[in-house]
């Protein structure tokens, strides 16, 4: 993306991205399947126009986003929850893009390892708190992105939805995307108006700083 005049250059953002864990015991997890590749793709975006990039990445492997990008590395649901709370309340950002795939339940861990002798396992699930409300509260002057994630839904209900979501976390905007048929989608939304659309993560992320660019 070029651009004559670079109104983010030096401007602060925060980027989450990945997945988190859950544990179940000392060796198993409950998790998801984000690959955190659209964190990073908005991260090598933000460093390409000099903004100050901080990215939270989760158990993604040993991929990276590149250089000249903060990167602080997480594993479980608690450990992000930690490095926002702990980050954001030294730190004040311009931007904020929570685009972690979080888990919404959380169980009580056995220490140790279940035994695979058990002939069945029932998982007690209670409600996680939701992060982005505290990065929400933490940090209130920041523009906040939210992403929300359905699978195999039509457009009004994805968007409904979405925007639900974006009202009750206080979020800016928010990155509506879903997989139908294993192809990608993805809206950029604000109010009850759409400012683009994407049928890739590549094309998201030029379309997101491109509204980015005009706040």
């Amino acid at each position: 993306m070029s651009m004559q005049r670079n109104p983010l250059k030096g401007k602060k953002i925060l980027i989450t991205a990945g997945p988190t864990w859950v544990p179940i015991d000392d060796i198993r997890v409950l998790s998801n399947v984000s690959s955190g590749e659209l964190g990073m793709l908005l991260a090598r975006l933000a460093k390409s126009l000099d903004m100050k990039v901080d990215l939270f990445l989760g158990p993604v492997g040993r991929v990276g986003p590149g250089r000249g990008i903060n990167v602080s590395r997480f594993r479980f649901f608690n450990d992000l929850f930690e490095l926002v709370k702990t980050r954001l309340k030294r730190n004040r950002y311009d931007f904020i893009l929570h685009a972690a795939a979080v888990s919404d339940y959380l169980c009580p861990a056995v220490a140790g390892k279940i035994s695979s002798l058990n002939p069945g396992l029932v998982l007690k699930l209670r409600r996680a708190p939701k992060i982005i409300e505290s990065i929400r509260r933490l940090n209130p002057k920041a523009f906040l992105v939210m992403f929300k994630l359905e699978c195999n839904v039509s457009d009004s209900v994805l968007l409904k939805r979405s925007l639900e979501a974006m009202k009750k976390s206080r979020a800016d905007l928010v990155v509506a995307n879903t997989l139908q048929g294993g192809r990608y989608k993805g809206f950029i939304l604000r109010a009850q108006d759409i400012f683009a659309r994407a049928r890739s993560k590549k094309e998201l992320a030029r379309e997101l700083f491109k509204m980015l660019i005009l706040q």
